[in-house]
């Protein structure tokens, strides 16, 4: 009986241990996107694909000031590139 109770302990041992080392290594791999939280929190429509998947490719993050007017914006003399 004690042979019978431990290999199936060893049997079930291995399983889970497989089990774990393969989500252990999937969460390892996983790649998070700079943006992943701002897609959680404010998923906006125009960020899906036609198959309503969420498209994480890279963007571009635009800040205003606040009371800009964008007529009265020049791009050759408004222009700052931040490196």
């Amino acid at each position: 009986m004690v042979i019978v109770l431990s290999f199936l302990s060893l049997i079930v041992g291995i399983l889970v241990g497989w089990f774990a080392a393969d989500k252990y290594t999937a969460y390892m791999e996983n790649e998070a996107h700079e943006f992943d939280e701002l897609f959680d929190k404010n998923p906006h429509p125009e960020l899906f694909d036609e198959n309503g998947k969420l498209n994480k490719n890279e963007y571009i993050t635009m800040i205003f000031d606040p009371g800009f007017d964008p007529e009265l914006w020049d791009p050759e003399t408004d222009i700052e590139i931040e490196e």
